[in-house]
């Protein structure tokens, strides 16, 4: 049974710091989110994005703690999906960014050198097929997972292709480019949902699933606290809260399932 190794275990970290960076100023600092970030975005957004990174932190931390490589398998995808496509949209908008500042270099070098590094790990990897001895996943957990792949890909598939569309119909109030910068972390867990519904042991879908919960909670928080930007009067803030009520529950149920068959292993 192949091991997380050290190196691995550097690149979880280094992700990590990232995200905590992000994570901390966007969350508990929004009027100073550009300290972390490229762009100076309202309070809302930058606890969405918040919320996002810290998300990342609980993933690469269980990551590093996390023994077996198979534990984590599915996290370095989701990491060179979420860099990647940043990096890559980012290029579509070389004209929005401030190059006198720190920021934008530190962004442009991590989410260049977060992908390949992943890539080069999936490369490794490719001719693995373990799978670590734990209590299984039940079907109705799978084919939640399935159900929330399917929903959370399609958003990001639309943020990314069709900003322009779904800014028109967002619960608040986005840009162009923060639909597409959107686009990244959504299609990261969405595909890895995907992905997930058709693991077969706890050990193998906890790490992210708890991540996952931890995202849900904290975009729940945030559009409470900024709950007046929203508009009831549509059906779009209805499904938003709606929507994350429901991961909350889903999400902390598999979660806390995931821990105690982790325990029992």
């Amino acid at each position: 049974m192949a091991l997380v190794t050290r190196g691995q275990k550097f690149y979880f970290a280094a992700v990590g710091l990232l995200a905590l960076w992000v994570g901390i100023w966007g969350y508990f600092f929004p009027s100073r989110v550009d300290t972390a970030i490229p762009w100076l975005v309202p309070p809302l957004h930058a606890r969405f994005l918040g919320a996002i990174y810290f998300s990342a932190v609980v993933f690469t931390v269980g990551s590093i703690l996390a023994r077996y490589y198979a534990e984590v398998r599915l996290v370095v995808p989701v990491i060179a999906i979420w860099t990647g496509l940043l990096f890559v949209i980012s290029l579509f908008y070389l004209g929005e960014f401030d190059y006198r500042r720190g920021p934008v270099w530190f962004w442009f070098g991590s989410y260049f050198l977060y992908p390949l590094i992943g890539l080069w790990f999936i490369w490794q990897d490719r001719s693995r097929h373990e799978m670590i001895p734990s209590p299984r996943v039940p079907p109705w957990g799978q084919r939640y997972l399935l159900i929330q792949g399917i929903v959370v890909t399609t958003l990001g598939f639309a943020l990314l292709l069709t900003p322009d569309l779904m800014a028109s119909v967002w619960p608040w109030k986005i840009t162009r480019l923060l639909a597409q910068i959107y686009a990244s972390p959504f299609l990261a867990y969405g595909l890895s949902s995907l992905v997930l519904s058709r693991q077969r042991t706890w050990l193998e879908v906890r790490v992210l699933v708890i991540s996952a919960f931890a995202l849900v909670c904290g975009v729940l928080l945030a559009s409470v606290i900024h709950r007046g930007l929203f508009s009831f009067a549509g059906a779009s803030a209805w499904l938003w809260f709606g929507g994350f009520l429901l991961a909350t529950a889903m999400l902390g149920v598999l979660g806390v399932q995931s821990i105690r068959a982790g325990g029992s292993s």
